[in-house]
């Protein structure tokens, strides 16, 4: 059934005739108009609407290609890497530090020999800064962020890389890479120190056969010397008998004298005897030269000694290299957290302020102090300096007693504390009774270097006995918590 809908009467009969005579118009505005009306009105607003998004969407798409400069004229040059790193299409191109383009394109190798091909495109407005001497290389933004291209600027002597020319690639640098290398290093140190113990032993080797020998020709020369003296014994012996024979007339003297066959025989026994000599003065001659050897800087023995000393020089600069390489990767920014994590602190790059305010404390990590006064552990010499007690260092062993037992990754820090009337007196005192202390732990204990600290701290020592200052020493470990 249908309604009729009707406007409210708000005047009178005369009114409403009176408005209907002058706009006929009025007698047909019902519901429809006014829905067509309303109709109207959405379809402006839906029309501007839509007017509106289509010019923010052009006003983004400029904005966004004018910041990947796709309005701007540009160049391409390639460039080629073994490998990519996270580098990927539309990665972003710098020359000099300004971003000049973006990678336009990454041609895979076909085969292990070829490289990785990136098709690059940059600003002409940056055209004069890329020569055909520059370098491209992938770089990380800050240590987490995004890979990009670093296009350096040339040279001026270099011409203006031409379009499609193809520039130097540097390859990227891993910490991988650098991990395997340092393995690498310390295996062929391995080797070195194998190497040198073997020429160490062959060099031992060769010294003591040599002394052997020289011990052997020196019996031998002895001995014929002692068979050449019984033969000429024998030989002045008949020479006497002969003589007395001769002078005495007798006739078998005589013919013994003139019978050539023993002249023949004495020549033959003298060139014997003579031979005998040569090569008893030949061994003499060469156990002269072999002791000479021995003494001076010359001959195949001081070779082997000079070439022994070589090696242990070597050795030990390559012991210095590796020490300097090992101190200079426990200051790098990346591996500095590694070696503090292992117990490695270098005390010496701590200032005093920062240690009091926990500069080895950590989450993870807290202080244990056992504190002792100066009166148990020191007493004045004859020249007037402190020095360590027998009681002193009975004290010092029981105290390390108890940490012995913790990890070797514990950092322990000896804190040397004085009370002096003058603020350098004060530092100067904490510091040698604290190195004091280190020195005789050291030395009884066994303990590394580099796990065992010293810091110096004046007389101001909170949390100490005696409430605020202390006159001595702590021996502090720092333990790793569970948490």
């Amino acid at each position: 059934m249908a309604t009729d809908e009707r406007a409210p009467d708000t005047g009178t009969a005369d009114d409403r005739g009176t408005a209907a005579a002058r706009d006929p118009r009025a007698r047909n505005r019902g519901p429809a108009a006014r829905r067509r009306q309303q109709t109207t009105s959405r379809l402006a607003f839906v029309g501007m609407f839509v007017v509106m998004a289509g010019l923010l969407f052009a006003l983004g798409l400029f904005m966004i290609g004018d910041r990947r400069a796709l309005f701007a004229r540009d160049f391409e040059i390639y460039t080629e890497f073994s490998r990519l790193g996270g580098i990927q299409k539309g990665a972003i191109v710098r020359v000099a530090g300004a971003d000049a383009g973006e990678v336009a394109e990454i041609r895979v190798p076909r085969n292990p020999s070829e490289q990785f091909r990136l098709k690059l495109r940059v600003l002409e407005d940056l055209r004069g800064l890329v020569r055909t001497d520059s370098v491209a290389s992938i770089q990380t933004d800050g240590l987490v962020g995004n890979k990009f291209i670093q296009i350096e600027a040339g040279t001026d002597a270099a011409p203006q890389a031409p379009d499609g020319s193809t520039i130097q690639g540097s390859d990227l640098y891993d910490f991988s890479d650098l991990l395997s290398q340092a393995g690498t290093t310390l295996q062929a140190l391995n080797d070195v120190i194998g190497q040198i113990q073997t020429s160490i032993n062959t060099a031992l080797s060769g010294v003591t056969d040599t002394m052997a020998e020289a011990n052997r020709i020196m019996v031998g020369l002895e001995r014929e010397l002692q068979t050449i003296l019984g033969k000429g014994e024998v030989i002045v012996q008949d020479l006497g008998l002969i003589v007395k024979d001769v002078r005495s007339g007798k006739g078998t003297a005589g013919k013994l004298v003139n019978d050539t066959e023993l002249y023949d025989r004495a020549n033959k026994l003298l060139a014997e005897a003579d031979g005998v000599i040569s090569k008893v003065n030949d061994a003499a001659d060469q156990a002269k030269q072999l002791v000479s050897e021995l003494r001076t800087n010359t001959g195949p023995v001081q070779g082997a000694i000079a070439d022994l000393r070589q090696t242990l020089s070597s050795a030990r600069e390559a012991m210095a290299d590796l020490s300097e390489s090992s101190e200079a990767l426990k200051r790098n920014f990346f591996f500095r957290g590694f070696f503090e994590r292992r117990g490695y602190y270098d005390l010496d790059d701590i200032p005093i302020d920062e240690y009091r305010a926990g500069a080895l404390e950590s989450r993870d990590r807290r202080v244990v102090r056992v504190w002792l006064r100066s009166d148990v552990l020191f007493a004045g010499n004859e020249q007037g300096q402190e020095v360590l007690t027998d009681e002193g260092r009975t004290r010092l062993e029981s105290a390390m007693s108890d940490f012995l037992k913790h990890p070797p990754d514990s950092p322990i820090v000896i804190e040397g504390y004085a009370v002096a009337p003058t603020h350098d007196e004060r530092y100067i005192l904490s510091r040698r009774r604290a190195s004091a202390a280190r020195e005789y732990l050291v030395s009884r204990i066994q303990l590394d270097m580099t796990r065992i600290g010293i810091m110096p701290l004046g007389d101001q020592a909170p949390g100490s006995p005696a409430s605020g200052t202390w006159d001595g020493i702590a021996i502090a470990i720092f333990l790793k918590t569970d948490r």
